[in-house]
């Protein structure tokens, strides 16, 4: 991909998913939606609901009204996701708020050894700041209306990957247009951009104790170095784990600093 090409040569997937709940690693993913599109003209899409074979939490359904007996018998994340990686192929993925949904096809991905072509994940929840900055909030709730995009129901994923393009179409609108737009210029209003291609995300073994810990909210004793190369023991409460800028990280509380602290999982040496 060459940076200073003009947009109008340039191909985009616009995606969102639907999830069981919030953590990736720990909750699943329940549906995929998605719309290629190319200098403002949709091109083709890609929706599919998906068998997370785990509980959804009340609070996702809540919010994407999506339940058990929806996803019950639909084919599972192993057979679906090898044909999502196909449509993306060579693209631009584009996500609103891409670390969320980054996090969880991203360890899919490495727990089922498929290999994304390495494109940078554009994120219209950051592009837009620098475009509107008079707007009050850059939730895509609020952006849909606050730039009078056409939308389906969101919270449902192909609604919400279609409002994320036209999201990111009214910012190349307000620019100057697909023509004058060169991706340089995209990329350097989105700021550091994820890839489906980071380092291992999956915790198999010796990450287990990780991933037991973060359903039941149990803590844990990790030997973890420091960047300076030292190194010490925690006892640490996990919380989360996700991506940020292509490196995966462990929100937990921490109990030698009484705060909140993330951690490399790569720098994790041991969990006791």
């Amino acid at each position: 991909m060459r940076k200073r090409y003009p947009l109008t040569n340039i191909t985009f997937v616009a995606f969102d998913l639907e999830t069981t709940g919030l953590r990736p690693v720990v909750d699943r993913i329940v549906e995929i939606g998605a719309v290629r599109f190319g200098a403002g003209e949709v091109l083709d899409t890609f929706q599919t609901m998906v068998d997370p074979e785990i509980p959804i939490s009340p609070g996702a359904t809540e919010t994407s009204g999506i339940t058990n007996d929806m996803v019950k018998g639909q084919p599972t994340i192993k057979e679906v996701l090898p044909g999502f990686i196909d449509f993306l192929g060579q693209d631009i993925p584009i996500a609103h708020h891409a670390p969320f949904d980054v996090g969880f096809l991203a360890y899919d991905i490495s727990r089922l050894n498929l290999k994304p072509a390495d494109r940078p994940v554009l994120d219209t929840c950051a592009i837009p700041k620098g475009v509107f900055p008079n707007a009050h909030a850059y939730n895509l709730e609020y952006l849909v209306e606050f730039l009078d995009i056409t939308a389906g129901v969101l919270h449902r994923a192909l609604a919400d990957a279609k409002a994320c393009m036209g999201v990111f179409n009214r910012c190349i609108k307000e620019m100057g247009g697909w023509k004058k737009i060169t991706m340089e210029e995209i990329l350097a209003l989105n700021g550091p951009a994820l890839s489906l291609r980071p380092a291992d995300v999956m915790l198999d073994e010796p990450f287990y104790p990780l991933k037991e810990a973060l359903e039941k909210g149990i803590d844990l004793e990790i030997r973890y170095q420091a960047a300076s190369g030292s190194i010490s023991v925690r006892k640490i409460t996990p919380i989360s784990v996700g991506l940020f800028r292509g490196t995966v990280m462990v929100e937990a509380f921490c109990h030698l600093r009484k705060d909140k602290r993330n951690f490399r999982l790569d720098r994790i040496l041991e969990i006791r």
